[in-house]
């Protein structure tokens, strides 16, 4: 339906406001629907606080009963940080949960789904299921994999070049790339660079953007026996 995607459209949206603030935790918005107008929303803003549907569902208030909820990642059914919020979307009287895609972890994958239809309540999955998952990328590789997601920045001079003939190095990518970098490290738990980097340009590895929340990511550096 053109309305589900709509307001999924939305909880992305909420979600996207969170971007390098919520690892190890996924992004995620929602919004409470109500005769087809949005009456509250919420986004998950930190590993540990209050998670999309709890903010949204508060907002709500009394008349989030009989409404339609809309998030982008499978509700939680499980005790971690903070409670599960299924039991909150029963209690406020969610008519109807629209869910983006499914939580890949075993703990939650599926359950949350099959505990609110158990509790009469008309789940539908999948709208957006495509963008709902590329939100989250790297939460559903290091689920999946165990392994971290890893992004490989690179700058290169036409010729393949990285420096000079004489070692020095000067800039190579223009602002707006370098802008774009910037955005790349304030979305990342780490940034990684070799020694060899280090000593030759004593880089700060931290992020430098002129608008926004910065937050910037730990500074890891991959070194053998010589002394940095």
């Amino acid at each position: 339906r053109e309305l589900d995607q709509n307001f999924m459209k939305l909880a992305l949206s909420l979600a996207c406001k969170a971007e390098g603030s919520v690892s190890p935790n996924p992004m995620v918005g929602a919004v409470v629907v109500k005769s087809g107008k949005v009456i509250a929303k919420g986004h998950h803003k930190q590993a540990g606080l209050p998670h999309a549907e709890i903010i949204a569902l508060r907002k709500a208030g009394k008349k989030a009963w009989g409404a339609h909820l809309y998030v982008n990642l499978e509700p939680c059914c499980h005790y971690g940080k903070t409670p599960p919020c299924i039991e909150s979307i029963i209690a406020a009287g969610i008519k109807r949960v629209v869910i983006g895609i499914r939580d890949p972890n075993q703990i939650v994958n599926g359950k949350g789904i099959r505990y609110l239809r158990k509790n009469s309540i008309e789940v539908v999955t999948g709208v957006l299921k495509r963008d709902c998952e590329r939100l989250n990328e790297s939460f559903f590789k290091y689920i999946r994999t165990g392994r971290p997601w890893v992004i490989l920045k690179s700058a290169l001079s036409l010729d393949g070049k990285i420096a000079t003939w004489t070692g020095d190095s000067q800039w190579i990518t223009g602002p707006k790339t370098r802008d774009y970098v910037h955005q790349l490290r304030n979305s990342v738990d780490a940034i990684l660079v070799g020694a060899g980097t280090v000593r030759a340009d004593n880089p700060r590895l931290t992020v430098r953007l002129k608008n926004g929340d910065i937050r910037n990511p730990a500074r890891v550096i991959v070194a053998g026996k010589k002394v940095i």
